[in-house]
């Protein structure tokens, strides 16, 4: 089976991507316009850049194109006019305003909140925001009596009524040394706010939902100790936050380990659980009425029968556990024919061979085969060896690839499953 070329996966995540224009304004809060970009990117999103002049002083234009992968516009005349390229400069702003789907102002600072507010369109950026139709949405990033300065306070309302969604930021300590609402939001909250922008627009998966469970379970083995793994979600939040972008609604059962601040990012309804038989209910809650089901927490497959009190070394020279099976929560929905399921099978031996296994005895749709191997070890953001299987064959080869590129490809897979699960009816 032949392999996509660099190129060829860049044309196709490209086709498939949403565009973020990102507006960066002057505060010192620009510099975290590179970890916003950075972060959007990595949910499959491609961000163009426009800036202030008075934001090129506290961050480098080349920076941010560096990360974006674009050109950053800063200058409404690049050209100058009368030159060859200058009709196509003077609209610039009508261009950028139209190739985005989703308009983000972060940081703002009250100047330019003020300008969008009253129409005043004197620099590249306000003149886009002008032009813009469509999703927008607000960072305020400033100091305190600037943020609560009634003025303020009135643009931001006057903002709201054009349709702009404001991302309140956050009180601690400013640039200035004092305390108080003005720091921005964080990037976690501003990527969720632009995920959730972009899954209100009409998409593939608009008016669907489905369940993504992540992280892993803890079994007591007493009232303060447990048997866990070291899952920390990474892939399936990814997937929640690809799936989102496509549209669907996203119900995402969390189990242990699981980074609080890529939570955070992952624009979904979230339900916390410990153990499996927890996952178990909190699962089987939320498939009475969703589309798919994507099953990628690693639930223990045993669990002890806990002590009452606290098991004591000095009264056991060696200690026995007894462990039971847990209930598959796959295996148990396998009847549920109107659903698509989607599993992971993590195997250090013949990984494709089992997971074909799995797939068939669990009435999966789809299934992801991890091969394990310990200096590869699949936990957190890194690299992971694994192969997509569907009931036709190999959807994606084994071969070692970022979990965010294949978070992105399970979401297109998801799609195509529940197309034609829908044609099947």
């Amino acid at each position: 089976m032949s392999r996509k070329s660099g190129t060829e996966r860049q044309k196709l995540e490209a086709a498939r991507a949403k565009t973020v224009l990102l507006g960066v304004t002057g505060g010192i809060a620009a510099y975290k316009a590179c970890e916003i970009v950075r972060r959007l990117a990595e949910h499959g999103l491609a961000v163009q850049v426009v800036m202030t002049e008075t934001a090129t002083r506290f961050i480098s234009p080349l920076t941010l194109a560096t990360l974006s992968e674009r050109p950053v516009w800063t200058d409404e005349f690049p050209q100058g006019i009368g030159t060859p390229a200058s009709a196509q400069d003077v609209i610039a702003h009508i261009d950028l305003a139209e190739q985005a789907d989703v308009f983000l102002l972060a940081p703002a600072t009250a100047n330019t909140i003020a300008k969008i507010a009253h129409g005043i369109a004197d620099n590249l950026l306000t003149s886009t925001a002008v032009a813009w139709q469509g999703p927008a949405l607000v960072a305020p990033a400033m100091n305190h009596r600037m943020y609560e300065n009634p003025v303020t306070q009135e643009n931001l309302q006057t903002l709201s009524q054009l349709g702009y969604t404001e991302i309140e930021p956050e009180e601690g300590w400013l640039a200035c040394g004092e305390t108080g609402p003005g720091r921005l939001a964080s990037i976690g909250r501003i990527v969720s706010s632009v995920l959730t922008a972009i899954q209100e627009r009409e998409g593939r998966l608009s008016g669907k939902r489905v369940v993504v469970t992540a992280g892993g379970t803890r079994e007591p083995l007493d009232p303060v100790r447990f048997i866990s793994n070291a899952s920390t979600g990474f892939l399936a939040l990814k997937c929640a936050s690809a799936l989102a972008a496509q549209g669907a609604h996203v119900d995402l059962v969390c189990g242990t380990g699981v980074n609080p601040e890529l939570q955070e990012e992952a624009p979904a309804d979230v339900a916390h659980v410990k153990t499996a038989a927890e996952m178990k209910s909190a699962v089987e809650k939320k498939v009475e009425s969703c589309d798919a089901l994507l099953m990628l927490a690693a639930v223990a497959d045993f669990a002890p029968a806990p002590a009452t009190h606290k098991i004591k070394k000095d009264e056991h020279e060696t200690l026995n556990l007894k462990l039971q099976r847990t209930e598959d929560i796959l295996w148990s929905l396998r009847e549920r024919h109107d659903l698509v399921k989607i599993g992971v099978s993590l195997e250090t031996e013949d990984a494709l061979a089992r997971a074909r296994a799995k797939l068939r005895d669990k009435g999966l749709d789809a299934i992801i085969a991890v091969d394990y191997r310990a200096e590869e070890a699949p936990y957190g953001d890194v690299s992971i060896r694994a192969a997509v299987l569907t009931g036709e064959g190999e959807h994606l080869p084994l071969e070692l690839r970022a979990k965010t590129e294949l978070a992105g490809e399970i979401a297109h897979l998801t799609a195509i499953l529940l197309d034609n699960k829908e044609r099947q009816r």
